[in-house]
């Protein structure tokens, strides 16, 4: 895919902005229920972007080579509010490490070796699909830019089709719903987070994502 055009910063902070528009419109009341398709609540949902986020940084500020070992529950669940801030913020450091980071730069990750353009497109896929699980099933209105959507399939999942709605490719992609013509993946789908090149010409599986709802 030499014609696609990258991943930046910008489309991290684009996603968080939606994401959090959208998660500040969940009724309170909601906060503690089951998330959509998860054994998560809504709460600790959006509080897994954040530390999703925080982990990445932290990776890529200190240029990890080897497995940092386990990293847990990092950030409180809180209100729908300070939830929403936690994306923003996370968002915010991990797009100002990926700038002040030199070209060619990759870290160490459990699915891979991503340079920063795949560190900002893992970045994209935690605040919008798990926006999406925490915010599916409820009035909050969920819609992210379809141009955006291709640019995070292009860079982690070459395999996947580009067709009109590129956002209900990238639900496919990460087995959260089924697509005409393609075998559903369910829970063991994963991304190609090492480099385009790289990429063997199949759709990778990983069987130890399997239950880890």
């Amino acid at each position: 895919m030499s014609n696609r055009s990258p991943v930046t910063s910008g489309d991290l902070s684009s996603a968080a902005l939606m994401c959090a528009t959208s998660v500040r419109k969940l009724d309170q009341d909601l906060w503690s229920k089951p998330a959509y398709g998860l054994e998560w609540t809504r709460s600790r949902t959006v509080s897994h972007i954040a530390d999703a986020l925080s982990f990445y940084s932290q990776t890529l500020a200190t240029r990890v080579q080897e497995n940092p070992g386990s990293r847990g529950l990092l950030f409180k669940e809180g209100s729908v509010e300070a939830s929403a801030i936690q994306i923003e913020n996370g968002a915010a450091v991990l797009l100002r490490v990926a700038e002040a980071t030199p070209a060619g730069t990759r870290i160490y990750n459990p699915t891979g070796n991503p340079d920063v353009e795949g560190l900002l497109a893992m970045g994209c896929v935690e605040i919008l699909l798990h926006g999406y699980d925490a915010v599916a099933g409820t009035d909050a209105e969920f819609d992210p830019d379809n141009e955006l959507c291709k640019r995070v399939l292009s860079r982690l999942f070459p395999w996947a089709p580009l067709v009109e709605s590129n956002w209900l490719t990238l639900l496919w992609a990460t087995g959260r719903r089924a697509l005409d013509g393609h075998e559903f993946l369910g829970e063991s789908w994963v991304w190609h987070n090492d480099l385009l090149s790289e990429w063997e010409g199949t759709i990778p599986r990983h069987q130890a994502w399997i239950g880890r709802k």
